[in-house]
């Protein structure tokens, strides 16, 4: 074969050289096709990151905003230093941690805690055994503030010793055919009576149980209670005249049942109760033996009645509400119970991100309120120019636009 010439050699290197530059094109092509796909993904991820940013900054700041705001109530109504808000500040956030209720629902707590004259030491504890409650019983925690405040005030109880009755009442309201709700209505009732005549919070709390198991409701059963312990209670320091029929009752001599309602008013009350309930018994008419002691009124009647039969309950209820409040854990077992649920464990985890998010957002906090004081300071400076002025300024910023939509 003859030899090519110079002209076809040249001529096919450049044909080789074409084809090698086309290729190379391609792949040069490729290259920057797939660095712009690769430039878009970065700023899609990217415009992902800054908005799950400013979500996080947002959801802080409002979460720092909400516990600033419902911490406000605890200083409006609790007397103390800023070192106290301080560690009342740092207790509640550590609680929300150990009890599944929302932070800003223990400073509501906090804030009626103050309201019904609990001393700042005792906020925390007080507030705790609240929320416990609200977890653990029928009651709100709220409620329970409410009412079991007023009656450690009616009582005299030491502010210590909310936990007591706090488990005095979980065991009761376990125990026996009604509810924690319902104890602590007629608690609150007999509370006045029951502590003028020396009655216990927890016999107090044990006579409340009997009475609403037997279907008494507060209102009516309270009342009635009430004056009874009260008409007693008169005719035992006056010897009066009716307290030979009170005594003969009660199954006892007038000195005996005088000696009896001194030294433990709860068991001659309880023994009257039981007497009554054995009037029928001896062939006498209850409703004429209570016109004797002049128990008249229908609704103490209709009660009376009612507990005639419920004296064992009484006794049962009152020592299960005596050995409750000495052991003092009823409640934070019950507590301890309800926590190891699936929606408890999930609320302590929203309050544990809830607590990350108050951390940063009252760190946002102060370049907010800066913002917000220059931009009053500028809008400030804006209102104080002319209308032409202001017209000017808007057209300049392209603001006027912007207000349209607004």
């Amino acid at each position: 074969m003859a030899a090519k010439s110079n002209l076809e050699i040249v001529v096919t290197a450049k044909n080789l050289a074409s084809a090698g530059l086309a290729a190379a094109s391609g792949d040069v092509e490729r290259f920057d096709g797939a660095m712009q796909g690769l430039d878009r993904n970065i700023q899609r991820a990217s415009t992902v990151a800054m908005g799950a940013l400013t979500g996080i900054g947002v959801a802080s700041l409002k979460a720092g905003i909400d516990f600033e705001s419902s911490f406000a109530g605890i200083r409006k109504t609790v007397n103390g230093t800023e070192e106290d808000f301080e560690m009342l500040a740092a207790g509640m956030r550590n609680m929300s941690k150990e009890i599944p209720v929302n932070v800003n629902e223990l400073n509501r707590i906090g804030e009626a805690a103050g309201q019904l004259g609990i001393k700042t030491e005792n906020i925390l504890d007080f507030t705790e055994t609240m929320a416990q409650l609200g977890v653990a019983t029928n009651l709100s925690s709220e409620e329970a503030a409410t009412a079991l405040a007023r009656l450690a005030n009616i009582t005299g109880m030491s502010q210590t010793d909310f936990d007591n009755l706090g488990s005095s009442i979980v065991a009761l309201g376990n125990n026996f055919a009604t509810t924690e709700a319902e104890i602590v209505e007629m608690g609150l009732r007999l509370a006045g009576a029951g502590a003028t005549i020396g009655m216990s919070e927890s016999q107090i709390l044990g006579f409340a149980t009997a009475l609403t198991s037997v279907g008494i409701n507060a209102e009516a059963g309270g009342t009635a209670f009430s004056k009874l312990m009260i008409g007693i209670s008169a005719e035992v320091e006056n010897g009066g005249d009716k307290l030979e029929d009170f005594a003969r009752i009660a199954g006892m001599s007038a000195d005996t049942f005088v000696q009896k309602w001194q030294t433990d008013p709860a068991a001659a009350l309880v023994s009257f109760v039981q007497g009554l309930g054995d009037v029928e018994g001896q062939g006498q008419s209850t409703i004429a033996m209570m016109e004797e002691l002049g128990i008249t009124e229908i609704r103490m009647r209709d009660a009376l009645l009612r507990s005639a039969g419920a004296a064992d309950m009484m006794t049962e209820a009152m020592s299960l509400s005596n050995e409750a409040w000495v052991e003092n854990t009823a409640l934070t077992k019950e507590a301890e119970t309800r926590f190891e649920t699936t929606a408890s464990q999930l609320q302590l985890l929203r309050n544990e991100a809830n607590d990350a998010a108050i951390t940063i957002g009252q760190g946002m906090a102060p370049h907010l309120r800066t913002v917000v004081g220059l931009a009053d300071n500028a809008f400030e400076a804006f209102g104080k120019l002319d209308q032409s002025t202001q017209g000017a300024v808007l057209a300049a910023t392209g603001l006027t636009a912007a207000m349209g939509k607004l």
